[in-house]
């Protein structure tokens, strides 16, 4: 995946962190053993360079990757995701198709991380979790939203998916 020209380059210490979170995220036994995650980016540098090593290290695993900023729309954007994924028959490894899983990078997914947003929200739990045709990653920036959606039992995602924010990323 190419980038537009006018996204700046990150540091290089960003850029090896992204890199190191994106070797742990995705690897040779991502398509078994591959899991949702949630990621919180401290910063624009940080969401680049986190954008920038996901799809790289995808691509060189041979798989297709997507980015898909909800932060214009949240709600409808995630509605129009979940609506065009197979109706959710994800389960690629119980059948004969051999297409490599997809990377889904959902940015600004903290836009749900309120009082607003609660159990109805998210009806797909259930279905990312254990998808084995996309790889689901949730990156937002506010830690306290992210907290609340996928920290607290009363939240529909709680432990939907792994924290893998570094400490680098999490002091700032």
């Amino acid at each position: 995946m190419d980038y537009p020209e006018e996204h700046p380059m990150a540091p290089p210490a960003l850029e090896a962190i992204a890199a190191r979170l994106a070797g742990g995220f995705i690897h040779r036994l991502t398509p078994l053993l591959g899991r949702p995650a949630r990621v919180i980016c401290p910063s624009d540098e940080a969401e680049q360079a986190l954008i920038v090593s996901m799809t790289q290290a995808a691509d060189a695993q041979g798989m297709a990757s997507e980015v898909i900023d909800l932060r214009p729309a949240p709600a409808e954007r995630l509605d129009a995701i979940t609506a065009r994924l197979d109706g959710w028959q994800s389960g690629a490894a119980n059948s004969n198709d051999q297409t490599a899983q997809r990377l889904l990078i959902l940015l600004g997914f903290d836009a749900f991380g309120d009082d607003t947003q609660d159990a109805p929200t998210y009806p797909f739990r259930s279905k990312f979790q254990f998808d084995q045709k996309f790889l689901w990653l949730f990156v937002g920036r506010d830690a306290s939203r992210m907290r609340f959606l996928f920290e607290s039992y009363r939240r529909p995602l709680y432990r939907a998916a792994g924290d893998i924010t570094p400490d680098d990323w999490k002091r700032s």
